[in-house]
């Protein structure tokens, strides 16, 4: 018997299950956390204003086989079309009968390119149909054009591109089409020993399923079931399974190694944070520091310090004239500034719409004209996103790049293993490491507590038309937003502490 209630497997499970069955079954019984995905409400508009040309007749959730065999047979082309066989199901987002009698699938992909991940789909897809009675011999993906520029008078038919081929995880695109792929993969197996596979590792409880640590468990975001697979949050602080970016993780336990201290030098990759983790468990402080890499560091600093943290939405599709697909846009900025003498002044920017000029105006005029802009990981955050207004504000882009040439990277001394603290077990973001210097920890106070609750929020108030719902969320952005730059202080004066101790 199954090990849900569920009576069908959708192919998008069964894609994922190819890879990790133990995900794929955690999934059908365990609540999966929010994802925070890129806004799409731009995209989803331009692709049905797109479709709507072709005058596709469109099947609904929950329709029949029958009901997309049908819209086939009468128009010979169809959108959203189901198709369940064997217990095995799936939606086609596109499907157009050629000459031969056979069909050609298109797929738009919320991308800007059409990647080999989705290789499994296609193929898992192609079965299903083909057990349907239907035969997909054709694959055309639709795509964001990542060259594309909004304009003023943009059409839905200048955001996209069509591709027969996939691109690779790392490189160009494959030379062999994704039907070629498919041709390969289809020699394997037959739709029917698909089916029975299926079934089988679905009938499987997930305890039944060994954990192996693999790539897809924390690229390209740490797996929502980690902690269920590893007990990660079990393990004491000096666990050798906490080792940083570590490829012998598996063969730890097998080999007797169950801390860090343990592990030779034959199992490390060498990086330097493995070093300062090594260090701290030898350590009878659990610490490691390198005092002289890290007054190097603090050495370049010059005040004012300005302690900086911005807060951001990804829109799939440009909404706003002048951006790319997945261009961000800042919406809040948080500074603390601190003078030598100790003292603190502190503004905020929160705002709706497109902002953009505005947000770069207020910062421009708010910052202190010199010393160090403090930020955390500064290279894909703060640092980027000025980079990114600049190319968008020409106008702007010699104070923009001012700025980011003043900028420090408080990140760097966690990151390159100058400071390790065993607590940090392994991570170095913010909230990790201001508990290890501060007793002043409010996150856990606020309304929003993450960047992703921001996000969250600020989609919220940009939707709402309460003005004083609006301004309560603002207050809450701001307070989290504040509450970074005032954790980043809170870091760095602990840092000074730790070295002048």
């Amino acid at each position: 018997m199954p090990t849900t209630n569920k009576k069908t497997i959708h192919a998008n499970e069964l894609a994922v299950a190819m890879h990790c069955p133990r995900k794929a079954l955690l999934a059908r019984t365990e609540t999966m956390p929010p994802l925070l995905r890129p806004d799409r409400a731009e995209y989803q508009k331009m692709l049905d204003l797109l479709f709507e040309k072709a005058h596709l007749q469109e099947g609904k959730v929950n329709d029949p086989t029958e009901r997309s065999l049908e819209i086939l047979a009468q128009d010979g082309k169809g959108r959203n079309l189901r198709f369940e066989a064997k217990g095995l199901r799936t939606t086609i987002p596109v499907m157009v009968r050629k000459e031969d009698g056979t069909y050609k699938a298109i797929y738009p992909v919320c991308s800007t390119a059409p990647k080999e991940s989705l290789l499994d789909l296609l193929w898992i897809d192609q079965q299903i149909v083909k057990l349907c009675g239907v035969t997909i011999s054709e694959h055309e993906f639709l795509y964001l054009n990542k060259a594309c520029v909004r304009k003023e008078d943009a059409k839905p038919e200048d955001f996209f591109a069509l591709q027969t081929h996939l691109k690779k995880m790392h490189g160009g695109y494959h030379r062999q089409s994704a039907d070629e792929q498919i041709a390969r993969l289809e020699t394997y197996i037959t739709p029917e020993e698909l089916v029975e596979l299926a079934w089988k590792v679905f009938r499987t409880p997930p305890q039944a399923q060994v954990a192996r640590h693999v790539k897809m468990c924390t690229s390209p975001s740490k797996c929502p079931f980690y902690n269920e697979c590893f007990q990660v949050e079990e393990l004491p602080d000096q666990a050798a399974a906490l080792l940083s970016s570590s490829s012998n993780r598996n063969d730890f336990d097998e080999q007797g190694i169950f801390t860090l201290d343990q592990i030779p030098a034959s199992m490390i990759e060498g990086t330097s944070l493995q070093y300062a983790q090594i260090q701290a468990a030898k350590s009878l402080q659990g610490l490691f520091m390198d005092k002289p890499a890290l007054q190097e560091w603090m050495n370049d600093l010059v005040y004012p310090i300005t302690y900086l943290d911005f807060e951001w939405d990804t829109f799939a599709l440009a909404p706003y004239v002048g951006m790319k697909p997945f261009s961000v846009l800042c919406f809040q900025y948080s500074m603390h500034i601190e003078q030598e003498n100790g003292r603190l002044e502190h503004s905020v920017y929160f705002s709706t719409g497109d902002c953009r000029k505005d947000f770069i105006e207020h910062l421009l005029a708010e910052i202190p004209p010199s010393g160090s802009i403090m930020v955390f990981n500064m290279e894909g955050a703060e640092k980027l996103r000025l980079m990114q207004l600049a190319e968008q504000f020409p106008a702007y882009r010699q104070p923009l790049e001012a700025l980011c040439e003043r900028m420090v990277d408080l990140s760097t001394p966690f990151e390159t293993g100058c400071y390790y603290d065993l607590r940090q077990r392994g991570k170095s973001s913010l909230k990790t490491l201001l508990p290890l210097f501060s007793t002043k920890d409010g996150y856990k106070l606020l309304e929003v507590q993450n960047g992703m609750d921001a996000v969250f929020a600020y989609r919220k108030a940009s939707r709402t038309e309460d003005e004083n719902e609006k301004e309560e969320i603002a207050q809450q952005i701001c307070d989290y937003c504040s509450m970074d730059t005032f954790a980043e202080r809170e870091l760095f004066l602990g840092l000074k502490k730790k070295l002048e101790g």
